[in-house]
């Protein structure tokens, strides 16, 4: 009997789902046990002995009789399973917002309020939403995704319609109800008591009508700055000359430029409550004349110069054509034998000095304001001129376009 050597069996068992074939691995036993499978894939391998495999002529087994060809693959086709549709988004976002004024005036600040709490849109999220708000006027606001204010002033009068409109990624648009406001231009009136005046120059402002409701009046006088007052202050003075602009570091209007104004300039007004301002109207108009001269002045010679009693009360004249006279000042010197130098302060006072910076402080900065009566000054001087002495008198004189004159007079006090 001929020997035959003992070989492995291969044994597939399938993993059956209903009637489908789920998968058949298959696995080849290793010559040594400690490399057999532990059933991955869940199949089951099965061993026999060497006895029932000699029992098995393999040559009595056709390996032709199984054609691997005969199942078609083609058969189940991956590409006929068509995927269903999703239900169109037809779902309109939802909403609402607030408005915190329904009447203003122009210029005055309506804010709409929409927080991320107060609208949605089922399945989209709300980054996606796009916000409009349509002031009424032609005119409109988008919203960031995070925004929860807009803002507006209408510069004219009328009922506006206010909405805000939110439309998700489909299409889908709210319509939440308009609210309207009403926007007025306050009604007040000023006069000016000139409609003419050099540069500079004074000319009073009237408040004559008060809108209903107005705590507060702001003025622009036409030169960069404005004023504000209550509404109780119903007259005032102004002037128009140079130009200014606010300096905050100082707290202080300070000038803009060294042109001076000139021609016709239109005064505003701006009237406030509790809403706050109202834009600027016109409210009256002035021609702003140049002014191209300068004051006259005069220090009067007395008879005797170089006797101190000559100059006790110092004379002289003033005059200025055109925008009138704004300020005139009036200082002394006096210097001793022994070199001690004074100069007359604003209280008529003799103050020792030392610099030049000493008389600007103590003397010089507006000097003693003379009174003028029909184009005439004096002063009187207080004791302390007298011999052996240097003198001098110093005057000078602005008109309200700031023109400037000046003069002065010197002696040697020889005689008391």
């Amino acid at each position: 009997m001929k020997i035959r050597f003992t070989r492995p069996a291969v044994v597939a068992v399938a993993l059956v789902t209903g009637s489908a074939l789920v998968g058949s691995p298959a696995y080849a036993i290793p010559g040594s046990p400690d490399g057999a499978p532990t059933g991955q894939g869940g199949a089951t391998v099965t061993e026999q002995s060497a006895s029932t495999l000699d029992a098995i002529d393999p040559g009595t087994i056709d390996p032709g009789t199984t054609d691997p060809g005969t199942t078609d693959p083609g058969t189940t086709d991956p590409g006929t399973t068509e995927p269903v549709p999703a239900d169109p988004d037809t779902t309109v976002p939802t909403g609402s917002f607030r408005i915190n004024y329904t009447s203003v005036w122009t210029g005055q600040r309506v804010v709409i309020g929409q927080k991320t709490t107060e609208f949605k849109d089922e399945g989209d999220d709300q980054a996606t939403l796009k916000r409009v708000v349509t002031w009424g006027d032609g005119t409109s606001t988008v919203l960031s995704p995070t925004a929860e204010t807009a803002t507006k002033q209408y510069n004219r009068a009328g009922n506006f319609k206010v909405t805000v409109t939110i439309t998700d990624p489909a299409g889908n648009v709210s319509a939440i109800p308009a609210k309207t406001v009403a926007v007025t231009i306050p009604a007040g009136q000023i006069t000016l008591n000139k409609k003419a005046v050099y540069q500079g120059a004074l000319f009073n402002v009237k408040i004559n009508k008060v809108p209903a409701g107005a705590k507060t009046y702001r003025i622009d006088w036409a030169d960069g700055s404005f004023s504000e007052h209550k509404a109780s202050q119903r007259s005032m003075s102004g002037y128009i000359h140079y130009y200014w602009k606010w300096d905050a570091a100082q707290g202080t209007w300070v000038r803009n430029g060294k042109g001076r104004i000139s021609g016709v300039r239109a005064l505003k007004v701006s009237w406030g409550n509790d809403k706050g301002y109202a834009y600027f109207q016109t409210a009256a108009k002035i021609n702003i004349v140049k002014d191209v001269t300068r004051p006259g002045l005069t220090i009067k010679k007395p008879s005797s110069t170089n006797r101190a009693s000559s100059w006790k009360t110092i004379k002289g004249t003033v005059s200025d054509k055109q925008s009138g006279l704004r300020h005139v000042g009036v200082t002394a010197y006096r210097v001793t034998s022994t070199g001690k130098a004074y100069c007359l302060t604003p209280a008529r006072k003799w103050k020792r000095y030392y610099t030049e910076a000493d008389v600007q402080k103590y003397c010089t900065y507006t000097g003693v304001k003379v009174k003028v009566v029909n184009g005439k000054w004096s002063l009187t001087l207080p004791a302390g001129l007298g011999k052996n002495q240097f003198f001098q008198v110093s005057a000078w004189a602005y008109d309200w376009a700031d023109n400037y004159r000046g003069t002065s007079r010197t002696a040697k006090i020889t005689r008391s």
